[in-house]
């Protein structure tokens, strides 16, 4: 695994990997969250589905068709505080090709020129084309609604970062959509193209060489011009925690708590805290799920993850609303015993063997090796499973205490049952 420039704005993560028979690519624009969040998230659908030279679905399907059922897929997410516009493409690796055919520097060709060369004219996108993108992302909004866990997550992060970049939704907001033009779209798209960081990530048998060659191609024509500075605003601790409660028609209640971490960016004391989090809620060893859970039965499910990108801890829990704050005391023992250093050396080996497994398990796919690769592409230090692992394994009993006890409560959210108004 390794990273390397291709031009201005332009990078390359690339895992050489021959033990798959497709191999995988994903091209992503990383661009600040803010006020064009909601244009923005319309345009990976309509990059992916069609192009200058195949501005049909039906003619694109028979070219992808062409190239042994290669699939172009786009996707909108936020890493920190960018927001990741992203087309993935997966194809027949090479050496299962007719005829030593060049299918992978073909495919990805055809994923360049879906960025590069989209079907557009002076007064923008194609209206059906949009009018069909407004209304899959109408859907995905209304969905996160719908999922409740989901909706409380980002009512609970919309609190605790309120201030803060942050608290956006990558996909944007639901009532921006209906005005947003043709235009405006064309528009956003040519600001992308000039301003925007580019991260290709690559999975496969064809050398980094030959695709960092075709990438430059392609590239090499786009002029880009002052590149905003992409950083995430890290908070070391809280000011205070609060809480918010919100009443709805749901049966079983959802409490999310947020977290600061204690981190000033991504890689600071990241393998203590990574750890740390494990023992708290990260795994069936883990505090969270042994005591709150199991022993206590006060969650139908209570678990704790870390995000590094933003320096966040967060915890959620299905519960009884009844249980709610008897579950909220109970996770705030939990963490308080890990703050004391009451577990034991077997549950930090067993957390490091967990943690460490799963980067092991990162190359048995090239899905989630893909996923490593853009989750690295634009962080500061760019490391291997491998490093990581090594970094874990390094970690004493006492980082990890020490590293629980830089760790401050900021917000928890409460979505409760009933058929009251909402309520703060």
């Amino acid at each position: 695994m390794k990273l390397q420039k291709i031009c201005k704005g332009v990078r390359l993560a690339g895992c050489g990997a021959a033990q798959f028979k497709t191999a995988a690519v994903s091209l992503s624009l990383l661009a600040p969250l803010d006020e064009k969040t909601t244009v923005r998230a319309l345009l990976p659908g309509l990059l992916a589905r069609t192009t200058k030279e195949y501005p049909t679905t039906l003619s694109m399907n028979r070219r992808l068709g062409a190239l042994y059922g290669a699939s172009i897929t786009p996707s909108v997410k936020k890493q920190g505080e960018m927001q990741v516009l992203t087309l993935t493409l997966t194809t027949l690796d090479d050496r299962f090709a007719l005829e030593g055919e060049d299918v992978c520097t073909e495919a990805i060709g055809l994923l360049c020129d879906c960025l590069l060369q989209p079907d557009v004219t002076q007064e923008g996108f194609r209206p059906e084309n949009v009018r069909r993108e407004k209304a899959l992302l109408r859907q995905r909004l209304d969905s996160e609604n719908d999922d409740k866990r989901l909706y409380a997550l980002r009512r609970m992060t919309e609190e605790m970062c309120r201030d803060e970049p942050y608290r956006r939704n990558p996909c944007g907001c639901r009532d921006e959509i209906d005005a947003i033009t043709e235009k405006d779209l064309l528009d956003c798209w040519m600001d992308l193209m000039l301003h925007a960081n580019v991260l290709v990530a690559y999975v496969g048998s064809l050398p980094e060489e030959t695709v960092a060659a075709v990438l430059k191609a392609r590239f090499s024509a786009v002029q880009k011009q002052e590149l905003p500075e992409l950083r995430t605003e890290f908070l070391t601790e809280s000011y205070g925690s609060r809480t918010v409660r919100e009443t709805q028609d749901v049966q079983q209640g959802k409490l999310v708590i947020g977290y600061r971490a204690g981190m000033t960016y991504e890689m600071d004391n990241y393998a203590a805290i990574r750890l740390m989090t494990a023992i708290f809620g990260g795994g069936t060893f883990s505090k969270l799920f042994c005591n709150v859970r199991e022993k206590m039965s006060l969650c139908y499910y209570c678990s704790a993850r870390l995000v590094r990108h933003k320096g966040l801890i967060i915890v959620e829990s299905g519960v009884e609303t009844a249980n709610a704050e008897q579950a909220l005391a109970a996770i705030r023992r939990e963490l308080d015993e890990v703050r004391a250093g009451n577990f034991t050396d077997e549950t930090l080996a067993q957390a490091k063997r967990a943690l460490c497994d799963s980067l092991r398990s990162v190359t048995d796919s090239s899905f989630s090796a893909l996923s490593w690769l853009e989750s690295l592409g634009m962080s500061e230090t760019f490391r291997t499973p491998q490093e990581f692992a090594e970094l874990l394994q390094s970690v004493s009993r006492e980082e990890v205490i020490l590293a629980a006890n830089l760790v401050t409560e900021d917000t928890v959210f409460l979505l409760q049952s009933g058929r009251k108004e909402a309520q703060a």
